[in-house]
């Protein structure tokens, strides 16, 4: 049989393996390209690290859709960075790129403030900042085999119309952490810092912060630190709880700190209604009354009595107590004590002062959450106690795994230094000094308010409420925590837990802006505190020893491997070719 050939279907070329191969790879390099075009215009990034430290907080992208109109962000990290300020500017950078994939509200730009040859315009430019509380890093770097100096900031300005907030970028040196560990941790708080920065320039009122007078508190210039930090952003007041019969609405927050004079029972119940009606409220209180001054000479002693501020029973009602104790800590700071005498001067030289614990963060609140070891003096642990109500207690700070306890009455001196100490009897760890109680609270006078006071608080239009609505509620045994040191002679100060001794300055500051932060923070803002990029360091001693396998191993396995693929993808073609040749 003759098989006949179709005329009407035309003879085509089969196409070449080697052509195929070509298309192929011609298709899949332009897949990708139109994948990587589409991926860049519409920003999708998945976020597959460990601590997903590209994934911005909740509360961060909540506030960040309720942007209604531009903020801008001027970064002053630009130029010729060393090589910790270009990650930190990097760093920068990719948050501000996923606040703007969040919303088209934020705009930012990276600049070098001092980026001109004029020597006048870049010191008018230094003086400018200055102005604003923008103060520069000086670092020596090599530049051309010579050591030089330069100014860097490692700042962030917000602005939203004509408000500005500067923000620093750069946390401080940390005691026992090295410059990698504190580039780290600026890194972890960029995200919290520039959100928190845009929450209060959006604020349309100032929240109102009151400190109580009247009792023993310090003066305001023994904190001014605290009111210059505070004063842009919140109404300052001073009241005096036995002067009124309750207090304004527009204060959120009452501040107890140091009082040595007994509140009277009507303070005590201004006091209370405020609670129960949802006011927040921290207590820094000693309950023994003793002080370094009470100490004149090294053969000094002095026996602590208890200050009595007529607020235990109310403290047990809302769940915690004071107990009438003293902390001493073999985790401690430094005092100077005279050792001998140096011409007709005298010799001095820093010890150990049990009495002034390093108080550690305990958790991952965002309260303590990287901060430094707070400084207090003369502290006492403070207990919790079962309340009718549901309290939610959490433990801020305590005392180190050395640590012991000294019950009222003891006699306190210097005989303690002349001997070292037995580690063995620091035998009561982890004593609780700070603690932050959150809910509805029952209130002290519950069962108490006769009908003829009902009566009496009517008719000056006072509601009274026997259980309060959520409230935030702080106390502390360190009644000087805001304090800082003043210097009367040239009004000067120094930062709150700034040891003048040992020349170090302590999380003290941190741990009171976070705390009151934490009181008005409605939105979790400060939960971007908690955040936590994990540094993996490379083992130094291992790079040293290995360095020559390393550089090996990672230079030749690419070439055998290419070679190798080589080799197999040739062979595979010659057998699969090779009968068509």
């Amino acid at each position: 049989m003759v098989a006949l050939k179709n005329k009407n279907i035309p003879n085509h070329k089969e196409i070449s393996p080697k052509k195929q191969n070509v298309i192929f790879l011609a298709l899949v390099i332009g897949f990708v390209c139109i994948i990587n075009l589409l991926v860049s215009f519409s920003n999708i990034r998945i976020d597959l690290t460990e601590e997903k430290r590209f994934t911005l907080t909740p509360a961060t992208v909540k506030m960040l859709h309720n942007l209604k109109d531009n903020i801008y962000v001027e970064v002053l990290l630009d130029g010729n960075l060393p090589a910790g300020f270009k990650r930190l500017q990097e760093s920068t950078q990719s948050v501000l790129d996923q606040f703007r994939n969040q919303t088209s509200f934020v705009q930012y730009n990276f600049v070098d403030p001092l980026d001109t040859k004029n020597i006048n315009e870049k010191n008018e430019r230094i003086k400018d900042l200055a102005d604003q509380g923008i103060k520069p890093t000086n670092l020596r770097v090599m530049e051309n085999n010579e050591s030089t100096e330069k100014l860097i900031y490692p700042v962030a300005i917000v602005k939203y119309g004509s408000e500005i907030i500067p923000v620093n970028l750069l946390e401080s040196s940390v005691a026992g952490f090295s410059d990698e560990e504190v580039l780290n941790q600026s890194i972890n708080l960029i995200e919290y810092k520039l959100a928190d920065a845009i929450n209060k320039i959006l604020r349309k009122k100032k929240p109102t912060i009151a400190f109580t007078k009247g009792h023993g508190e310090p003066q305001p210039v023994e904190s001014r630190d605290l009111i210059t930090t505070l004063a842009p952003f919140y109404d300052l007041k001073w009241i005096d709880l036995d002067s009124m019969y309750q207090v304004p609405e527009d204060i959120k927050l009452i501040i107890m700190a140091n009082p040595s004079k007994p509140y009277s029972e009507k303070a005590k119940f201004v006091l209370d209604q405020y609670i129960m009606n949802g006011g927040n409220t921290m207590f820094l209180i000693n309950r023994l009354k003793v002080d370094m001054d009470s100490f004149r000479n090294a053969k000094a002693e002095f026996v602590p009595i208890e200050n009595d501020v007529n607020l235990e029973d109310m403290f047990f009602k809302y769940g915690f107590r004071i107990e009438p104790n003293l902390v001493l800590d073999l985790e401690c700071s430094k005092i100077p004590l005279v050792v001998g005498k140096l011409g007709t001067g005298v010799q001095t030289d820093l010890f150990n002062w049990y009495y002034a614990p390093l108080l550690t963060g305990t958790g991952q609140h965002p309260i303590v959450k990287n901060i430094d070891r707070v400084n207090a003096y003369w502290t006492s642990t403070v207990d919790t106690v079962k309340t009718k109500t549901s309290i939610l207690k959490t433990k801020l700070l305590q005392s180190s795994q050395h640590s012991r306890l000294q019950y009222a009455p003891m006699r306190i001196n210097f005989e303690i230094l002349r001997y070292d100490p037995d580690p063995s009897k620091f035998d009561k760890p982890y004593q609780p000094i700070s603690w932050l109680l959150e809910g509805s609270f029952s209130s002290l006078y519950e069962n108490r308010v006769s009908p003829e006071m009902m009566d009496g608080l009517k008719q000056i239009k006072v509601n009274y409420l026997a259980t309060g609505k959520p409230t935030k509620m702080f106390v502390m045994s360190y009644g000087k925590l805001i304090n800082n040191i003043y210097n009367p002679e040239n009004n000067d100060f120094m930062p709150m837990g700034y040891n003048t001794f040992e020349k170090h300055l302590y999380g003290n500051k941190d741990f009171v802006i976070n705390t009151i932060e934490y009181m008005f923070d409605e939105n979790g803002i400060l939960s971007a505190r908690a955040k936590e990029v994990k540094l993996r360091l490379l083992d130094n001693v291992k790079i040293k020893d290995e360095k020559t396998y390393w550089q090996l191993l990672n230079v030749l396995t690419p070439l055998i491997l290419l070679g190798g693929g080589t080799i197999i993808f040739n062979y595979i073609r010659k057998r699969r070719f090779a009968g068509k040749a």
